[in-house]
């Protein structure tokens, strides 16, 4: 069998694998990405990427490829439930104040090619079937591409395959050390804007009767994504009777109708109820885990692109700069994940609460009601990421929207206090996760729900007798 020896191996060319590949191989490094699709190629995912986000193209030299495919950019986020409007203006990020919503298979094609301009090897259409291991690190992997099997050994291996990943089965690490089920699945569709030049610029979201409805202006110019999160036994009734359910989303939105109805050039309708987040082990010796192979949340945060980008690249930049002494290596890999553990926790606890099925409860609406009536950027920094969720939805902000809802005329103040009983535990236990549990912390959390799923079994995970040395 031929083999090969280069310095990193990349498994998945996506979001993290381009953003790991590009610091890795501008360090003089021999990078080969390895990925089984074609590029452009299509995945299930939503596909905004705000300020914070957008950034990291430019920092992998990518931003310009995507602005050639005309994307809308969006300034301004905007939400509105019933008669609570919110409208906030972006905070800016190395000069970039919009939000861009491109097509995957648009997107990752210009990666693929910003991680080849890097100097980094892509190889489409290539399978990994196995890792390989010496004493205890794995050390290389064994490919399959249209020529035959062969063998690929480096200094460290990526696996940045995605929630099925293939790499964290093969390592050991498939099972999440925590884990949370979404009570929700999403459907989507791309439209023709009937707003057309007038559309609003702004990533909107219009709760209704337990939907929330994400408009994204999206690509090129005048094409629109429509995003409803909604409660995961719904989604089979959309699969059944698409138009059908279509029409009622909207119908039972007015300010939604007011958007959207009359749309043309509908796209077919895609949706998922794999959405349960979580955290896998994601570094080891010679291995590291990027992207959702690592850790996944509720897409509604609008972060996981932005976190597979960022975190790939901080892990291109840790394993640069000591990739041939192991016990370095290893230590960078094990203080990355630890960062991006801690960068993320605050997320991860907002989109599971946020994945609780059910129409805006009064106190909820009153404490978004705290937002409205200034466009300077705060809500939006909880999708920014400019301050943790907690720090911006902090107790003050909390016990105003208390009071509010408390003294609303015909307020039910038991229904509010029974709220308060579930949440304050929440509050306590994700603010206790950041600051006092600490890494690779296993102790439960009141925003997580058990049955939670990552698939349809696990991926073949190769045995240490199985490895060839």
């Amino acid at each position: 069998m031929r083999t090969e020896t280069v310095d990193v191996v990349i498994v998945g060319a996506r979001c993290a694998g381009s953003a790991a590949a590009v610091p890795l191989a501008r360090a003089g490094h021999r990078v080969v990405v390895v990925d089984k699709a074609r590029f452009p190629s299509d995945t299930m995912s939503t596909h905004v990427l705000v300020p914070n986000g957008v950034q990291e193209l430019a920092f992998m030299g990518a931003l310009p490829g995507i602005l050639k495919l005309n994307p809308a950019r969006s300034h301004y986020l905007t939400l509105q439930d019933g008669d609570l409007e919110v409208r906030e203006r972006f905070r800016r990020f190395s000069g970039i104040d919009y939000a861009i919503c491109v097509p995957r298979d648009q997107q990752d094609a210009v990666l693929v090619e910003a991680a080849r301009a890097a100097g980094a090897e892509v190889r489409e259409r290539t399978h990994v079937e196995d890792v390989l291991r010496e004493d205890g690190r794995v050390v290389g992997v064994r490919c399959r591409d249209r020529d035959g099997q062969y063998e690929v050994r480096a200094s460290l291996i990526v696996g940045a395959d995605g929630r099925r990943s293939r790499m964290a089965a093969a390592v050991g690490a498939w099972t999440p050390y925590r884990a949370s089920r979404n009570g929700r699945g999403f459907v989507f569709r791309y439209l023709d804007d009937p707003l057309g030049p007038d559309a609003p610029d702004a990533l909107q979201i219009f709760r209704a009767e337990g939907d929330q409805v994400l408009v994204l202006p999206s690509c090129p110019v005048g094409r629109t994504l429509v995003v409803n999160m909604t409660a995961a036994e719904a989604v089979p009734a959309y699969r059944r009777g698409v138009e059908g359910e279509w029409a009622r989303m909207i119908d039972r939105n007015p300010a939604l109708k007011a958007r959207i109805d009359g749309a043309t050039n509908l796209s077919s309708l895609r949706s998922t109820t794999d959405l349960s987040s979580y955290y896998r082990r994601s570094s080891g010796p010679g291995w590291a885990l990027a992207g959702d192979a690592g850790h996944f949340k509720d897409p509604v945060t609008g972060n996981g692109m932005r976190d597979a980008m960022k975190f790939g690249r901080l892990l291109g930049e840790a394993a640069a700069a000591s990739l041939h002494d192991p016990v370095e290596l290893d230590a960078a890999l094990l203080a990355w994940e630890a960062a991006r553990d801690a960068d993320t926790i605050s997320t991860y606890h907002w989109g599971n609460r946020e994945s609780r099925p059910g129409p805006t409860s009064p106190l909820v609406r009153e404490v978004l009601r705290t937002f409205a009536g200034d466009d300077r950027p705060n809500l939006s920094d909880t999708f920014n990421r400019a301050r943790p969720v907690e720090a911006v939805i902090n107790p003050a902000r909390l016990t105003r929207g208390l009071v509010r809802a408390l003294r609303a005329p015909g307020a039910d103040r038991h229904a509010i206090w029974r709220e308060l009983r579930v949440e304050l535990p929440m509050e306590i236990g994700l603010r206790r996760h950041r600051l006092i549990d600490g890494f690779r912390s296993t102790r439960p959390v009141a925003t997580e729900r058990a049955g939670w799923s990552i698939g349809d079994g696990e991926p073949r995970a190769v045995s240490p007798q199985d490895q060839p040395v």
